[in-house]
Order: C-alpha cells, then sequence, then structure tokens
C-alpha cells in the first residue's frame, strides 16, 4: 500500500496540482494546543483531499487502459477481417 507521500510524490510527477503541505505557523509556541489542534485538522484535510486526487487519478488511468485496450482489440479484428477478405 502506498503511503500519502509516495502518492502525493505520483500525482505531481503526472501534472496533478496538488495542495501545499500544511506547515506549522513558525511563531507558533510547541504547547499552544488550539494551535496544534488546528494543525492536525489542516493534516486531516490535506490527507483526504490528496486521497481523493489519487482515486480520481488511479481511475482515470484505469479507464484509459481500458479503452487502449478495447482499441487495440478492434483494431485486430478489423486487420484479421482485411487478411480475410484478401485471401
Amino acid at each position: 500500500m502506498l503511503t500519502i507521500d509516495q502518492k502525493e510524490a505520483i500525482l505531481r510527477r503526472a501534472g496533478v496540482t496538488v495542495p501545499a503541505f500544511p506547515e506549522r505557523h513558525p511563531d507558533t509556541h510547541p504547547k499552544d494546543h488550539d494551535a496544534e489542534v488546528e494543525h492536525k485538522a489542516s493534516l486531516q484535510r490535506w490527507t483526504e483531499a490528496i486521497e481523493v486526487l489519487y482515486v480520481q487519478y488511479a481511475a482515470a488511468r484505469a479507464a484509459k487502459s481500458l479503452r487502449d485496450a478495447e482499441e487495440a482489440a478492434r483494431l485486430d479484428q478489423l486487420r484479421r477481417a482485411a487478411e480475410r477478405s484478401n485471401a
């Protein structure tokens, strides 16, 4: 199973625009509970966005592969039919 970082890297290489990773605000004190909760929520939203984008990307690739396979099968049928008609 791919990690979220691997999924993000795959999406970037494929040219998909991905949301920026939520960085901690540099002025935030480590013991600021509200800031920590907000950061965790930001990370969760980012993770969910990457997951959705990756599922869409994977589905689009699968659909393209299916279309390509169907096209290759049709072309093969046409080639065989042409060979039979020329024989």
